[in-house]
């Protein structure tokens, strides 16, 4: 038994389920995938990804990112669906396909934990301050298509909603090691400075250290994210970061990567 990571798929690129479904039939029947977010924003992509995944790994986890709870533009203009419905047909898809989003063991070692979580401006202050704010709500296309309901009205009450999700699942069983991920970041040095960024605002859209209090309460070993696109690799205080998107198109032919790669963790 092997455990992969991927995370960004994003398969509403048609170019990127052909990636998918490329992936062998019979070499992964036997291994875990964690998927750090981002699948579509799409219900029926969604759901075409998942069931590949379950053909091909025997057990998938998966937690949402922002494009997964984005909401068709007629829902929006009709007053319809919020973000928080998109979740609960998200959970209710998982649920029917036996993909895990809540923490659960893996073999006799490994605990595998899923966090929930969104981003606020603030998170990254100390190490980005040089991050520009002017423009991000015209730029940034989660403020189009996401809808919330009425209390969750910034970005720091969709944080606390979030993280007050995975709070009961903190104290994972002793003797086990602890994997833990998210699809946002938890800490602002697994972001490169401003300067490197093709898109500057990306620090104060990227994360919350909420969830790097809660890995660390839960004891995590290793933490995936996903999100910013940006392959990651680093141990910081005794915890591995790691992030290996698919990411868009051009992304992978920018970085030179032909085809999808996953990346073995345990």
């Amino acid at each position: 038994m092997r455990i992969h990571a991927i995370s960004d798929l994003h398969v509403d690129y048609a170019v990127n389920l052909a990636q998918v479904q490329s992936l062998s039939s019979a070499d992964y029947q036997d291994d875990i995938l964690i998927v750090a977010g981002d699948l579509s924003h799409q219900q029926d992509q969604a759901e075409d990804l998942l069931t590949i995944l379950r053909e091909r790994f025997s057990r998938v986890f998966f937690t949402p990112g922002n494009h997964d709870l984005w909401v068709e533009d007629n829902d929006v203009e009709g007053g319809g669906a919020s973000s928080l419905d998109r979740l609960r047909e998200l959970q209710i898809l998982c649920q029917r396909l036996e993909v895990e989003m809540a923490p659960a063991a893996v073999g006799e070692e490994v605990w595998i934990l899923p966090l929930y979580g969104w981003y606020e401006p603030a998170f990254s202050d100390t190490l980005h301050a040089d991050t520009p704010v002017e423009r991000i709500s015209r730029r940034w296309a989660d403020f189009r298509r996401c809808r919330w309901p009425s209390d969750l009205f910034d970005d720091g009450e969709r944080c606390r909603h979030f993280a007050a999700l995975n709070e009961q699942h903190l104290s994972p069983p002793p003797g086990n090691r602890v994997v833990t991920f998210s699809h946002f970041l938890p800490r602002p040095e697994l972001l490169p400075p401003v300067k490197h960024l093709r898109f500057k605002e990306l620090p104060r859209l990227s994360g919350t250290l909420r969830l790097e209090a809660q890995l660390r309460a839960a004891g995590s070993s290793l933490h995936i994210f996903g999100h910013t696109h940006i392959p990651w690799d680093e141990c910081i205080d005794g915890v591995r970061y790691l992030q290996n998107p698919l990411a868009y198109p051009h992304e992978r032919k920018r970085r030179g990567q032909q085809e999808i790669r996953l990346v073995e963790v345990g």
